[in-house]
């Protein structure tokens, strides 16, 4: 059965990779060739598929109408292209697409892309059995030539029922790991070894972790105090320079009401209006009845026509008396019209808000709000979030790294969290000598 197939020996593989100087293509060839994956599977993954640290990629694993995940070893080549190719990409979002395409009505590369990129490589190189799924089978054949069990490349390629993951299989993980670095790695000369003994070679460190684990780390007791106040029905702003948490607060907050968020305080009407649409749609707004024989195009052109003021009033009409949290990031750059928005507002609304100063003159529509004021985290929870941050990070020092990042930061939450990726590289070619 192997002979019937398209596939590349060890030797055309390497000419392939040799004369693929591009990150990108060669990080689309190396996902077919060292991890097995369909030409679909490849061009669709997204970032947060890839678990750097323990080099592993999650696949979704689509065939005949069915979704299942399969996770396959990330070998060393493929995440040095990797490295490489996302040392290009200028937006680092965890639903990005890897292979992001602004042609393309699906947001990444299409297969036909795909395929010209590797049949030009065929005429080029002379490799006439080159497509992808060529290197597909020349993943299953030469893992079957370097031993490993039927079974295992099933798993790895999705051929058989994915009830459990890779990782959850009786297949060791790291015997994976190393079988497949047996079958990607280049065999090197004495010459070459030694050389690499007396100079070894950089290695490029992943540190991306698209982990959505949420937590807080000494915003404990102030994000108790908003919880109560939704409870209570307590307007609050929170106030503290910038950096220290008051997004993060206003959106970890836990409650059991409805929450709206109003987001332009520069251009309330457009957010008034999204309010209005958004009680439309709630099913137990009043808007429901008044509206009930509008569709949502004739809703959208009656809210346009209608003044600030006016919304306010069909809003107030709309809900009951602190049924919904009206959540606003940020009120530093109010303005006077906006004032008087939130101070129509206030009574109907539990509002949360936040901003890094409040002039004393603009204080007169906060009367009724209770103020929470933020400070810088100290040291030890500094390091407590560092750490937190940092758990996925492959550092080769994790103290001097921790203590580095609280002293660039002195404990300014937001540029702990920034600095956790940036502050890296020069801490660890510092630690490399």
């Amino acid at each position: 059965m192997v002979n019937q197939i398209h596939y590349l020996s060890k030797a055309e593989a390497e000419l392939l990779l040799k004369n693929t100087p591009l990150p990108k293509q060669k990080t689309l060839i190396l996902l077919m060739l060292d991890a097995g994956l369909r030409v679909t599977e490849a061009i669709s993954l997204r970032l947060n598929s890839f678990d750097f640290k323990n080099r592993i990629l999650t696949v979704n694993s689509l065939k005949k109408k069915s979704t299942q995940l399969r996770q396959i070893p990330i070998s060393n080549r493929l995440y040095q292209a990797i490295a490489d190719y996302i040392s290009t990409i200028k937006k680092l979002e965890p639903t990005n697409f890897l292979f992001p395409s602004i042609l393309s009505l699906s947001g990444h590369i299409s297969r036909k892309a795909a395929w010209k990129m590797l049949n030009r490589k065929a005429v080029k190189l002379n490799l006439p059995n080159l497509h992808p799924h060529a290197l597909r089978h020349t993943f299953a054949t030469h893992h079957l030539s370097a031993g490993s069990q039927l079974e295992e490349i099933k798993n790895m390629l999705g051929h058989s029922s994915l009830d459990t993951t890779l990782i959850y299989a009786a297949i060791p993980t790291q015997q994976l790991i190393n079988r497949v670095n047996a079958v990607s790695g280049v065999k090197l000369s004495i010459y070459q070894r030694l050389r690499n003994w007396f100079n070894p070679v950089r290695r490029t460190i992943i540190n991306l972790d698209f982990s959505q684990n949420n937590f807080s780390v000494g915003r404990n007791p102030e994000l108790n105090q908003l919880n109560n106040n939704a409870q209570k029905g307590i307007n609050t702003i929170i106030i503290a320079p910038i950096g220290l948490g008051k997004s993060h607060l206003l959106k970890n907050i836990t409650t059991d009401k409805k929450i709206l968020n109003l987001d332009d305080t520069e251009n309330f009407k457009a957010s008034l209006a999204n309010i209005l649409l958004l009680l439309f749609k709630d099913r137990n707004s009043v808007l429901d009845i008044i509206w009930k024989d509008f569709d949502i195009t004739q809703v959208k052109n009656k809210v346009q026509k209608e003044t600030t003021l006016n919304m306010c009033e069909i809003i107030i009409s709309a809900v009951k008396a602190k049924e919904y949290i009206l959540i606003i990031d940020d009120i530093s750059r109010i303005t006077p019209s906006g004032r008087k928005i939130l101070e129509k507002l206030k009574d109907t609304f539990i509002i949360f808000t936040a901003a890094r100063e409040v002039k004393a003159n603009e204080t007169s529509f906060l009367w009724n709000f209770e103020i929470l004021k933020l400070q810088p985290l100290n040291r030890s929870e500094s390091i407590k979030l560092i750490h937190a941050l940092s758990n996925n990070l492959e550092v080769e020092n994790l103290e001097l790294f921790r203590n580095h990042i609280y002293e660039q930061t002195n404990g300014i939450r937001f540029f702990v969290a920034s600095n956790r990726f940036a502050s890296f590289p020069a801490v660890y070619f510092t630690l490399r000598g």
